[in-house]
């Protein structure tokens, strides 16, 4: 999973991982020794696991959490003013730009 993964909430990652094992919650569970319950638990945001017991998830789906800090991306905080500045009409034209843009660039 990319840094832009652990953006995600945590409830997202530990499914994701455990759909892309291909396992159900009680596989994954046993595999990382807790119950079922739990991993439901984590899944419904109803329980938060410890960032040690969400490394163990998602390793033993096999896979590997990674975090970092990181000073903010300066152009990404300059687009975000931006976009703040704009009316939703604005930002909707905007995004509407983008998407032709693309459309236009895959497809020729």
């Amino acid at each position: 999973m990319s840094s832009e993964a652990t953006k995600w909430p945590v409830w997202a990652l530990i499914r994701e991982a455990r759909r892309r094992a291909g396992f159900t919650q009680a596989e994954l569970a046993k595999r990382v020794g807790t119950s079922q319950p739990a991993i439901a638990r984590y899944e419904r945001a109803r329980s938060m696991p410890d960032l040690a017991t969400l490394h163990r998830i998602v390793e033993k789906c096999g896979l590997e959490l990674r975090l970092e800090l990181a000073e903010p991306d300066s152009q990404r905080e300059a687009a975000a003013r931006i976009a703040d500045e704009r009316t939703p009409e604005e930002r909707l034209e905007a995004n509407t730009s983008q998407v032709e843009l693309i459309y236009a660039l895959r497809n020729g």
